[in-house]
């Protein structure tokens, strides 16, 4: 009886709360089990817990579970297993409205399964493994639920049900599911001596990808200035986004990272970048985040590059992921970014040099396959730029600098 009151006293008052405060929780939890109108799953609840937990933190923290938590990684490392394929909400069409809107196929990656077996763009998917996607006025599930169904791992197979314009009755297409590395970085040539380079997203394979293109359009005497497509580029690992700048810088600081209790992390450009005397202009606009904004304020604030566009989204912060031991995880916020000049981009973003009207992406490249605004081969060509009022600024910019050379 002593002892155990001893050992009582010495627990601190903070710990004591503490506990307190975790038994309320399991109290509510066992109330909630035992008495409310519906049997509950003890899982989802503990999971909608977290998420709540995380969501009430920040606008970019959140709780995963498994199978998003294992496809936010893999979009992350920018490699998966499936089929290649981007899918787009379905509409229901005014002039055939019992038509039911089926998603539609956006996007194919070049060699993938989808490429190989025939699919198309606009393609509909009527039905996934003999599930039908959708009904007579709306979707079953949004298209990016259907786009997980096809990822699984290689080597298995799944059935599409597509219909395609001229086609009388859908037909079925079993293909087998394979690694497919999902392109971030196309590039064209542009104009006389004038690059393209756009950058979708940061993942694992961006940096070596930005350098092969950049080298590329050097072969192709196109790099003496060079036109950076940052828009609608949610951005991605920050790693990625320092190497990508050091391409264009000699010296300096790239980012400045300022974490709890004080921590600061500074990362600073190399020697040796093969397009550190190559006029930059970069496009920008409100989907441009975090790790394209990183890259494109480093950029401006070492005279790099002149932005031209809309203002950019204002995520400034560093997300790092934590697996848990059930295969979920966390994306916690841990930092916040400063640009070489000092500036938070958190909430602010970077506000254009050269404002510009908004346009659609999906416009600039006639024939592109993947919406980004460059091809990754030879079958696509820039749409005349006045289709772009974004675009036709930058090139105008291009070939002002290209004089000064």
């Amino acid at each position: 009886m002593v002892a155990s009151a001893v050992v009582a006293s010495a627990v601190p008052r903070a710990d004591v709360a503490r506990f307190k405060t975790i038994d309320a929780f399991a109290q509510a939890l066992s109330t909630v089990e035992a008495n409310y109108v519906d049997s509950t799953d003890e899982r989802k609840l503990l999971y909608d817990a977290a998420r709540g937990m995380l969501h009430n933190l920040d606008p970019h923290s959140t709780f995963l579970p498994p199978s998003r938590y294992q496809h936010l990684r893999q979009d992350t490392e920018g490699e998966f297993g499936g089929l290649g394929v981007t899918l787009a909400p379905g509409e229901v069409d005014d002039a055939r409205p019992s038509v039911p809107p089926y998603p539609t196929i956006d996007d194919i990656v070049r060699g993938s399964p989808a490429d190989v077996a025939g699919l198309q763009p606009d393609d509909s998917v009527v039905a996934i493994d003999g599930e039908v996607t959708a009904e007579v006025g709306h979707e079953k599930r949004d298209a990016g639920t259907w786009e997980n169904r096809l990822r699984g791992a290689s080597g298995t197979r799944v059935t599409l049900s597509i219909q395609r314009t001229g086609w009388r009755e859908p037909r079925p297409f079993t293909l087998v599911r394979a690694q497919v590395k999902q392109p971030t970085v196309h590039h064209e040539v542009i104009d006389k001596r004038i690059g393209y380079l756009a950058i979708t997203r940061f993942s694992e394979a961006t940096g070596p990808d930005v350098l092969a293109a950049l080298t590329k359009l050097r072969q192709q005497g196109a790099l003496d200035v060079l036109v950076l497509d940052l828009r609608n580029d949610p951005g991605g690992l920050v790693d990625q986004s320092i190497a990508v700048a050091d391409q264009f810088l000699d010296s300096g600081t790239i980012v400045t990272i300022r974490g709890r209790h004080g921590s600061v992390e500074t990362q600073v450009a190399h020697k040796g970048g093969v397009a550190v005397t190559v006029p930059v202009i970069a496009l920008v606009d409100q989907g441009t985040a975090s790790a394209a904004e990183i890259l494109a304020a480093a950029l401006r604030d070492h005279g790099r590059a002149k932005l031209v566009g809309a203002p950019t989204y204002g995520k400034g912060t560093v997300q790092t992921f934590y697996d848990l031991d059930d295969g979920s995880g966390l994306k916690l916020t841990t930092a916040r970014y400063y640009t070489p000049n000092g500036n938070l981009l958190e909430s602010k973003g970077l506000i254009p040099d050269v404002p510009v009207e908004m346009f659609a992406p999906e416009e600039i490249v006639a024939g592109d396959r993947n919406g980004s605004g460059a091809s990754t081969g030879n079958d696509a060509t820039i749409k005349p730029s006045t289709e772009d009022p974004q675009l036709a600024t930058a090139v105008q910019l291009a070939r002002q600098a290209l004089q000064k050379r």
